[in-house]
């Protein structure tokens, strides 16, 4: 599908609106739209839907709105939807508005981006009609995750709301890996990340390394697998990981509980020296006489009285982008062409162009 986004501008200029446009651009094209960004009227009669933010609703260019008014008006075959993210109307520092602004065209569909937004919408230009559509986040860009860890985050659709314990340690039997594993596939939707490696001059640590693999399913991921795992890439686990998972059965210190603390990770460790005395507070104790779905069900329980838990998981499942295009723009988009398999598609990003005057 053909798709038009018009802005005033675009980035590189810096703006909440451009950011929006931007990875509404990548989001769209990621899913084998043909998308154009363009900060003008022309050729407008040549897309399937055309997508305005703002400039309908706001005085900021008015030969601009004037022109996409006529635009409007000479396409009927063409979708317009106004998506509003601020209404000029409704803001008394704006005031006084210009008519034109205050004059929705005929043939055009209205999205706000929150209730608000709608309420202004019909109050101060009497649109009874309008879908709410929120914003959404890159949980990857917010997180600082390097592009390795952004991939293997899409890959293995980590930022889906599931939960993601995280081991770092290195391939040794007193690490005890193995309870992390069943602790994880007791839990059911989980997944956990293992940083190390095996130690290449130990035998030992590659044949435990081999007993990892034939005991862990698609639910444990080893991230050296992936890519080297230095010290960028064990920061950006931490903020990607929902838990640290410490189970070992003999520490000389534990640094990992400390890192935790300073990332704020809620932490599960196995109730031994030294741990015990890193451990913060509020961390959850773990013993080697609990069975792995006896500890599956106590992380359950303590991480549902975890706000600021619970509150992260609500964050991604309900603003993350894959699912404010699953739920709310591919339904948007199917009216257009409700034949059109838009979902599960992943083309270049070739299919984005941007354009200004």
């Amino acid at each position: 599908m053909k798709l038009a986004l018009v802005h005033y501008t675009t980035s590189p200029v810096v703006g909440g609106v451009e950011r929006i446009i931007e990875e509404h651009a990548q989001l769209l094209a990621s899913h084998g739209h043909e998308i154009t960004v363009q900060c003008h009227a022309r050729d407008l009669g040549a897309q399937d839907v055309v997508l305005i933010h703002n400039v309908l609703t706001m005085p900021f260019d008015l030969p601009f709105t004037q022109a996409l008014h006529h635009a409007i008006a000479a396409h009927p075959h063409v979708r317009f939807v106004a998506w509003t993210h601020d209404v000029a109307a409704a803001n008394p520092d704006l005031a006084p508005v210009p008519d034109l602004i205050r004059r929705p065209p005929p043939n055009v569909e209205f999205i706000a981006i929150s209730a608000l937004r709608r309420r202004q919408l019909r109050d101060a230009l009497g649109v009874e009609n309008c879908t709410i559509i929120p914003n959404g986040i890159d949980p990857a860009r917010i997180l600082g995750l390097p592009s390795s860890i952004a991939t293997l985050a899409e890959n293995e659709h980590l930022l889906d709301g599931r939960l993601i314990l995280l081991h770092p340690t290195r391939l040794l039997r007193r690490k005890n890996i193995e309870a992390s594993i069943a602790i994880t596939q007791a839990l059911g939707e989980a997944t956990l990340i293992i940083t190390g490696a095996p130690d290449p001059h130990n035998p030992a640590s590659r044949e435990y390394a081999q007993t990892l693999r034939t005991l862990a399913g698609p639910e444990t991921l080893f991230a050296a697998d992936h890519f080297p795992v230095g010290d960028p890439e064990l920061a950006a686990l931490y903020h990607l990981a929902d838990a640290l998972i410490f189970p070992s059965r003999q520490e000389g210190f534990g640094l990992p509980l400390l890192e935790a603390r300073l990332h704020r990770l809620p932490t599960i460790y196995s109730a031994i020296e030294p741990l015990t005395e890193l451990a913060a507070p509020h961390a959850l104790p773990i013993s080697p006489d609990e069975s792995p779905r006896e500890v599956a069900a106590r992380i359950q329980s303590w991480l549902a009285q975890n706000e600021a838990h619970q509150d992260r998981k609500r964050a991604l499942a309900d603003y993350a982008w894959p699912t404010i295009y699953q739920r709310h723009i591919a339904p948007l988009l199917q009216k257009t062409s409700p034949t059109q398999n838009i979902l599960n598609r992943t083309v270049p990003t070739a299919l984005l162009r941007v354009e200004k005057l």
